[in-house]
């Protein structure tokens, strides 16, 4: 059997390694439950991102280029709900339109069952509309630049725009304020600046992958306002933002979860220093 420990510091040295696991698993799983939002080193292409929406005027029109992939969600899911929750929590018209097979299913599920825009007040038709999926490309976007009702007549459910209310008087790129362009293909941010910044000088920022991150950048700030790649900056938005969600929940996990570790290293160091050095002093 070895050896109880009698004095302080080798208590503390030997404090059973169990409470280690036990701290970490709690500390881990406290901002599953409820994340907390802690704070974060934020990049310039996320202040810009967030500063080009909550600059917007009261009534302001943006529209969503959603083109979003299941198999990647969860590298962008912590974009695209902040961007979603920053949207509602003001008072602007937003049209969601769908580039990609998956978007549509994404988009009914987010939207019914995380962001809920009946939450926020928002009333479909009135304050947000979802256009369904439509294989656009570069030039599909420039068409719906040009004319929205030539590549959308109808939303999601099949209504014609001409019966939204909020679509009346939204015909073409002239009613639009803000472009958000939200891409899985790196080479894809070409297009809004080929379609809405060059021609239309119209604001544009972007959501993408990690790895289309540098192909985003040369571009910021001047052809776009902002931009995010990743789940990092997606974390990052979420802060900002002040709407913690999927992206802070990890960030927060993985922060707290390394205390108990920090803290049982920093003891053991206390105790072979009490040990090697105090003990020896009592000892003379």
């Amino acid at each position: 059997m070895s050896e109880k420990p009698t004095t302080f510091w080798e208590k503390i040295g030997k404090i059973d390694y169990r409470w280690l696991y036990a701290l970490s698993l709690i500390f881990t799983i406290i901002p599953i439950i409820q994340p907390l939002g802690l704070p974060i080193q934020v990049s310039e292409g996320t202040i810009g991102y967030f500063n080009a929406i909550d600059k917007l005027k009261p009534g302001s029109v943006v529209a969503v280029s959603f083109g979003a992939s299941l198999a990647l969600l969860d590298e962008q899911e912590a974009q695209y709900l902040a961007t979603w929750k920053m949207l509602f929590q003001r008072e602007l018209k937003v049209i969601f339109y769908c580039t990609y097979a998956d978007s549509p299913l994404i988009i009914q599920k987010h939207l019914g069952s995380v962001v809920k825009p009946e939450n926020y007040g928002k009333k479909y038709g009135v304050d947000y509309v979802v256009l369904p999926y439509a294989p656009l490309g570069e030039a599909g976007e420039a068409s719906f630049a040009q004319n929205i009702r030539g590549v959308y007549p109808n939303d999601i459910y099949g209504t014609p725009l001409d019966q939204i209310p909020m679509m009346k008087n939204i015909n073409d790129q002239s009613a639009i304020d803000l472009v958000i362009f939200m891409y899985t293909s790196c080479t894809d941010v070409e297009w809004p600046i080929r379609q809405w910044v060059v021609p239309y000088k119209k604001p544009v920022i972007v959501a993408t992958l990690g790895c289309c991150g540098p192909m985003a950048v040369p571009y910021y700030p001047t052809q776009i306002q902002g931009f995010l790649s990743g789940s990092g900056m997606g974390t990052e938005i979420e802060i900002v933002s002040k709407n913690p969600g999927p992206g802070a929940m990890m960030s927060d996990a993985k922060n707290l979860g390394i205390l108990p570790f920090i803290l049982f290293f920093i003891l053991g160091n206390i105790s072979y220093l009490g040990r090697r050095f105090v003990t020896k002093e009592v000892k003379k």
